[in-house]
């Protein structure tokens, strides 16, 4: 026969499973009772984020944001379910650790954002995101997750030239390579740093930088484009260790 003294247990039990759907838990040792994956993707802000702090101590910056894409990351952590569902119709709720090393970021509603880290799903509603910070031993063991990031997409006004001209058809017109030859497929190192959460800024930097001539074909193009590779890092792949000619240049449209 259960006696009553066990009674506080249950609400021990209850209180925690509170805690890891907040977000108020170590990042250390997560609860596993709920489904979750490491994911990449990007989103809207949908609610003001504001900072709080938990009863542990700890700053959080919450807000809520609408994903558009989302992926599983190359990087789990054990017991990750790969089969869970991402939801990207409704709102998910951000829990963005800001004393375990999580950077300060100011974001405003309908800002878009990059954004890696451990999705859970709530079997009783309201998903969240967590661990979107480096998984450095700030707090708790360091490597006890694999690492996240936030960051605020900065989007650049087209030229008026860019708004006049027609988006690319289902061929690239042939552009002549006066660069470095590139062997194999170099696109994919692009592909792979983007799966890895490199930001596409950085992504442009580096095809600036290295002057690849990527020769890209619309497949290619295409399998950038779901990656979530933006359309001036695929314009500058285009362009990298290439001289077009004034024919060409012409013909070559602006990528978004």
């Amino acid at each position: 026969m259960l006696r009553r003294p066990l009674r506080p247990l249950a609400a021990v039990a209850l209180a925690a499973a509170f805690a890891v759907s907040s977000g108020t838990l170590g990042a250390a040792s997560p609860s596993r009772k709920s489904p979750f994956v490491q994911i990449v993707g990007e989103g809207v802000v949908a609610t003001a984020p504001k900072e709080k702090t938990h009863k542990n101590g700890r700053r959080f910056l919450e807000f809520d944001v609408t994903l558009s894409t989302a992926r599983m990351a190359a990087d789990q952590p054990a017991g990750a379910d790969r089969s869970l569902t991402i939801d990207t119709k409704g709102r998910v709720h951000v829990v963005h650790d800001l004393s375990c090393g999580g950077a300060a970021i100011a974001l405003a509603v309908g800002e878009r954002i990059e954004i890696g880290g451990e999705y859970v799903h709530v079997p009783k509603g309201g998903d969240l995101i967590h661990f979107t910070h480096p998984a450095d031993g700030t707090c708790g063991r360091g490597g006890a997750h694999p690492t996240g990031f936030l960051r605020r997409i900065v989007t650049t006004t087209p030229t008026p030239h860019a708004l006049t001209t027609p988006r690319p058809g289902t061929l690239v017109p042939d552009q002549p390579v006066t660069g470095p030859a590139a062997t194999g497929k170099p696109y994919e190192a692009i592909l792979a740093a983007k799966e890895r959460g490199v930001s596409n800024a950085e992504l442009k930097a580096r095809v600036e930088r290295e002057g690849v001539a990527y020769s890209l074909t619309t497949p290619e193009i295409q399998k950038l484009r779901a990656a979530g590779v933006s359309g001036d890092v695929i314009e500058a792949m285009m362009r990298s260790g290439r001289t077009p000619s004034p024919a060409a240049a012409a013909t070559t449209p602006t990528l978004r």
